[in-house]
């Protein structure tokens, strides 16, 4: 009886202890999320995101774009009229992609919970959540945290539910719509395959379950060309000489070897130590499991294979590829927790975040609405434009975009001049230098740096030629002629000009400073018989902001 006794009050200790770990770990969660959501609204806008939202605008506004990796425009299209600049529309998109993150730690949680405890699931969701990429990047307005939300969901209703009809069809759909969101989706099928394995194996592989869990590819590719065909259908006609010149590289996403971003996986791991850790003492654990889960976790684990094989791997691909990893990986909890205590590993990875979000540096979002803002001011309606990101979501970019990768691609299509194409093909008047300082490509086109060597020599000198400075990063087609000389300009920006500095004759034509031309195609011959500086510039009378241009960078590193 005594014994008996004993024993109750000893079970009810644990439990309560095991409750309050519990608590413990949904608190961390929710301040951890508490400090993302913080990042969400004041972290700058990357490059990327500029790119992936001006990509919505582009096809708003009737512009061709390509239907791979396109399919978020039909999903973000009412996002544009909430929005007064592309800045706040991104972080519109900002607030979808941190709900898509929470769907994905609630499958991670899930998955999890087939092979561990419901304590042990919960830590791992923590541990996943307080990694530096996650932390900085699990949100981020871009493809990968829709097509993780929808792999993942897919994955914990293969795992967890029953199969029928209903939960097979319903993860077939979200395959196959993660699939046309971003074609990287694929790299996460050895997830899917570790689990149909264990399914099958629980009906002792039988032919009908074969079957039935067929049912989830075959539902991906359907919904997958239902989609593609109804999206092609919706987008502008392709333009070929445009689609040579968007710089797009889906179809050399694949690599042999080391990874190409090595310094960004020590990074990566070195911000992430309890991931880390949780991963190493997965190992041993596994050759302890039953041979069928064995292979389910393995298959779970298998996504940091593409490192190898997957080039694009910087910080925003981690979260992607690691969900299904710490969801198998949670395993190395059961060994961890033996030799250190669930709230210590809790509160690790509590500050870990922390620490994360105190130190990510200061944010340029001000200095980016600033430049939104004075593309605004300065033009009346949109105007088509270079730079490197998409920067001015609003107007009309005609150059692809300028990763390193992208110039490459523009490069081994046109060894001559791939922007004298763009601009015989519509009038171009601005050109924008916002690149990052590391990467500087089109400032470095533009004030000569060594940078700049990664363009084609026509392209540099055609671009030097044909524009000038204008206010800050902004850069208008024209040209300045110093006093007692006379040039030529081959103008490839029609439309109307303004004479600025001093009296400028053009093609025998004395204009004074203020007064405005109307210049086609063709070479025009300024002389400038004056005491001072005098030019052409696009536009009528075009005034810059009164303000001063926001100092560099415009930038946080990723």
């Amino acid at each position: 009886m005594a014994t008996s006794a004993i024993s109750i009050v000893e079970e009810t200790t644990a439990r309560s202890r095991k409750i309050g770990t519990v608590q413990l770990i949904m608190l961390a969660i929710a301040v951890i999320l508490g400090l993302q959501f913080h990042l969400v609204l004041t972290r700058s806008i990357n490059w990327d995101e500029f790119y992936f939202y001006g990509q919505i605008t582009d096809y708003l506004r009737g512009d061709t774009i390509k239907p791979i990796q396109t399919f978020h425009v039909q999903l973000f299209g009412w996002i544009p009229a909430l929005a007064a600049i592309g800045v706040d529309g991104i972080i519109i998109g900002r607030i979808v992609m941190f709900v898509c993150q929470l769907a994905t730690l609630a499958s991670i949680g899930a998955i999890a919970r087939r092979f561990v405890s419901r304590e042990h699931a919960m830590l791992a969701v923590l541990i996943f959540l307080s990694a530096g990429y996650t932390i900085q990047h699990g949100w981020s307005f871009r493809t990968d945290p829709v097509a993780t939300a929808a792999m993942m969901a897919a994955l914990a209703i293969f795992t967890r539910a029953r199969l029928n009809a209903i939960t097979l069809c319903l993860a077939g759909v979200l395959v196959g719509i993660a699939g046309l969101v971003t074609v990287k989706a694929i790299l996460l099928a050895p997830a899917f395959a570790g689990i149909a394995w264990l399914r099958w194996s629980e009906a002792n592989f039988s032919a009908k379950r074969a079957m039935v869990i067929a049912a989830v590819p075959l539902v991906a590719a359907i919904t997958f060309a239902a989609l593609y065909f109804w999206h092609s259908s919706m987008l502008a006609p392709s333009d070929e000489s445009a689609a040579m010149l968007s710089g797009d590289a889906s179809a050399s996403m694949l690599f042999a070897g080391p990874p190409i971003y090595l310094n960004y996986l020590s990074k990566g791991a070195a911000l992430s130590l309890p991931l880390l850790a949780l991963i190493v003492f997965a190992a041993p654990y596994l050759r302890e499991s039953p041979h069928d889960e064995r292979l389910a976790l393995a298959g779970l684990a298998l996504p940091l294979v593409s490192l190898l094989i997957y080039r694009n791997t910087l910080p925003y691909f981690y979260p992607m590829m690691l969900a299904p990893v710490v969801a198998g990986c949670a395993i190395g909890l059961i060994v961890l927790t033996r030799r250190l205590p669930v709230p210590f590993i809790a509160i690790v990875s509590l500050i870990c975040g922390v620490i994360l979000w105190a130190t990510d540096g200061p944010s340029r979002i001000g200095s980016q609405r600033e430049i939104q803002h004075a593309a605004n001011e300065i033009f009346e309606e949109p105007v088509a434009y270079l730079d490197f990101p998409h920067m001015l979501t609003e107007f009309p970019k005609a150059n692809g975009f300028l990763t390193r990768w992208g110039i490459e691609i523009t490069r081994a299509q046109d060894g001559e001049s791939a922007y004298r194409a763009i601009l015989e093909a519509e009038p171009v008047p601005l050109l924008l230098t916002v690149d990052p300082e590391f990467n500087p490509n089109l400032l470095a086109v533009m004030e000569e740096l060594p940078a700049a060597d990664l363009f084609a020599q026509a392209d540099r000198q055609l671009l030097v030629e044909t524009y000038r400075p204008f206010w800050g990063p902004f850069w208008l087609a024209g040209k300045q002629v110093q006093a007692g000389d006379d040039s030529t300009y081959e103008v490839l920006v029609p439309g109307t000009y303004t004479i600025t500095g001093g009296a400028l004759n053009v093609n025998g034509n004395a204009l004074q400073p203020g007064q405005t031309l109307v210049l086609d195609r063709s070479i025009a011959l300024l002389t400038n018989t004056g005491s001072a500086p005098a030019g052409i510039i696009w536009g009528d009378n075009l005034t810059p902001p009164e303000s001063a241009p926001p100092k560099r960078p415009y930038w946080t590193d990723f």
